[in-house]
């Protein structure tokens, strides 16, 4: 079993999400983009389990802004109408704004059965089983009426913008949508999901910290009856042996000193009994170790990594689940390089070794992305989201995880980013950038060699919105068609295609302004260089040279040691570009 489609419609910033899921999905995407707000929208149609909690009743805040825009904007042009009570109810009810999170399910095999009063429709393929959260108003009528109301005695409604969408108007329900019939409780209860949220640095923090929210419902929840029963016992027996060892009974001695007549008859019926504290209160008192030293005396990173290996590992899946859904929100948080490995290998463990888990994770580390998977990979910007699967051909995705060096998380999300063809680019532009302390820059350089165009319709898609640029420095190689098609780019205004004049970059930079009497100097005196008396003898030569020459001419550059040497022009204004928005 598992969640195959995900439909969100104006919860918080996402206005309409329509994604296909894989077992595992990560997403990716800037600070701020919805990634949270995916996670969490994914949990509402579910029950609440033992280790993430959410609230079904959303609030003010939840609804969608630009939803919530429009609905006030009608008001507005409305309100005449709506005051004398001649606009179209029916007209009004479809402007209110509602939240709507829609999950379709893949069974497997007898799964089915969990699922079978949730299909969708057949379509002549394989059925959907789909189930929606909505919050919405439960009585549009009323609303109407009040909206007409408080309108009456105003002009305006910049001030009154709560009281003319009240939340308490609002309730959620959980129906099939095909019949709108309610989900019942029972079904629900076969679909468990936990969320691990970013918020877990104060886990096990300190000594007084005996335990957590979560650990403690862990091991609730963990425990059978006959362990509870088996827990109030041992307490009993260690009740009985403290009053036995201390003699704590002695203590209490009034009999002795009371002039009361038959005192002592009295004063012998009072006894200590055990006060057993609730279950939560005992597991209260447990602490997670390490070694031999309480989890409390590690380290950041530490803390978190074993929290989310117990939290994950706890996901005990029987026979009467359906589906275990678990979502953690950046799981590489003060995590070294190391460590992030071993929590994405064990992922990756937890996925495999059951069809009834499903793990939904955010990620700004390109750890979590395995190339080979790509697929598992939704893309969120600006509140929008597409997954790689449905918006990629396998044939593209395989041409990614073919890239050596690319990193896939600085060229999607890079506010300034340049592609180059090979490491000679990467490393002279690099140079150039690290000798220009006057200012500060954060562009980042890839080399990617060939095939740019698939990379820029991929990262177009992400960034239709956003104000980053992409710069793409490439080499003609004799090459027109491939040049006329790469340059058809420059009409987006946020990427800049160029392309050097010669062949390559070499022969580009020493016929550039006055570079070849300079570089003739340079390799003569550095590199001990013979005949290089015409730009194309000593183009010839550095295009040969190894990899080494490059390098040291780099070196070079980056200590301001050829400052009066001037970059190719298809560099210069590629640069000029990212920093400034202007092409030349």
């Amino acid at each position: 079993m598992k969640i195959s489609k995900l439909y969100i419609n104006n919860y918080r910033n996402l206005r309409d999400i329509n994604i296909e899921l894989n077992r595992l999905v990560i997403f990716i995407g800037e600070n701020n983009s919805g990634k949270s707000n995916l996670l969490k929208a994914i949990t509402l149609p579910f029950l609440n389990d033992e280790v993430g909690s959410l609230n079904k009743n959303l609030g003010w805040q939840d609804i969608n802004n630009v939803a919530k825009k429009e609905y006030f904007d009608y008001l507005s042009d409305n309100i005449k109408e709506i005051k004398n009570e001649t606009v179209d109810v029916n007209d009004f009810i479809s402007r209110i704004p509602n939240v709507i999170v829609e999950v379709s399910f893949t069974p497997d095999g007898a799964d089915e059965y969990y699922v079978s009063r949730w299909i969708n429709s057949i379509e002549g393929k394989a059925p959907h089983y789909t189930i929606r959260y909505q919050y919405s108003v439960e009585n549009p009528q009323e609303l109407f009426k009040h909206v007409t109301k408080i309108l009456k005695r105003t002009d305006s409604i910049e001030s009154i913008k709560m009281n003319l969408l009240p939340i308490e108007f609002f309730k959620y329900s959980i129906i099939i949508p095909s019949t709108g019939e309610q989900v019942g409780y029972s079904e629900l209860s076969n679909f468990k999901y936990n969320a691990l949220a970013a918020e877990r640095d104060e886990f096990s923090n300190k000594t007084t910290q005996l335990g957590s929210k979560a650990l403690v419902n862990l091991l609730y929840n963990k425990l059978t009856e006959e362990q509870k029963v088996q827990v109030e016992q041992s307490y009993d027996t260690f009740f009985s042996d403290l009053k036995s060892i201390s003699k704590i009974e002695g203590i209490f001695n009034w009999q002795e000193n009371s002039e009361i007549e038959n005192a002592k008859d009295f004063f012998n019926e009072i006894t200590l009994l055990p006060n057993m504290p609730s279950m939560s209160s005992l597991l209260n008192n447990v602490r997670l170790g390490f070694g031999e030293e309480y989890l409390h005396t590690q380290g950041l990173g530490y803390r978190n990594l074993i929290y989310l290996l117990v939290m994950m590992n706890s996901l005990e899946v029987n026979s009467d689940t359906a589906l275990n859904v678990l979502t953690i929100e950046e799981p590489e948080a003060h995590l070294c390089i190391s460590n992030e490995r071993l929590l994405a290998s064990f992922i990756n463990s937890i996925v495999s070794s059951s069809n009834q888990i499903q793990l939904f994770l955010s990620t700004h580390s390109s750890e979590f992305l395995n190339k080979l998977e790509l697929g598992n990979v939704t893309v969120v910007s600006e509140g929008k989201a597409f997954s790689l699967k449905s918006e990629m051909k396998t044939s593209e995705l395989d041409y990614l995880a073919k890239k050596p060096n690319l990193d896939f998380l600085k060229f999607l999300f890079s506010r300034r980013c340049v592609l180059v063809e090979g490491p000679s680019e990467e490393m002279l532009i690099r140079s150039y950038l690290s000798y220009q302390t006057n200012s500060l820059n954060d562009i980042e350089v890839i080399s990617l060699h060939k095939g740019f165009t698939k990379m820029l319709d991929i990262w177009l898609k992400v960034n239709e919105q956003s104000s980053h640029r992409l710069g793409i420095i490439r080499d003609f190689d004799n090459e027109e068609k491939p040049q006329h098609k790469h340059e058809e780019y420059n009409k987006y205004p946020n990427i800049y295609v160029t392309t050097t004049t010669e062949y390559t970059l070499e022969p580009e930079f020493v016929n550039t302004g006055e570079n070849f009497d300079k570089l003739k100097t340079y390799f003569t005196d550095e590199h001990s260089w013979t005949d290089i008396d015409t730009p194309k003898l000593l183009s010839d030569k550095w295009r040969k040279a190894k990899a080494d020459t490059m390098l040291k001419f780099c070196q070079s550059i980056g200590r301001g040691e050829l400052a009066e040497i001037e970059l190719p022009q298809h560099i210069n204004r590629v640069l000029s570009f990212l920093q400034s928005g202007e092409k030349a």
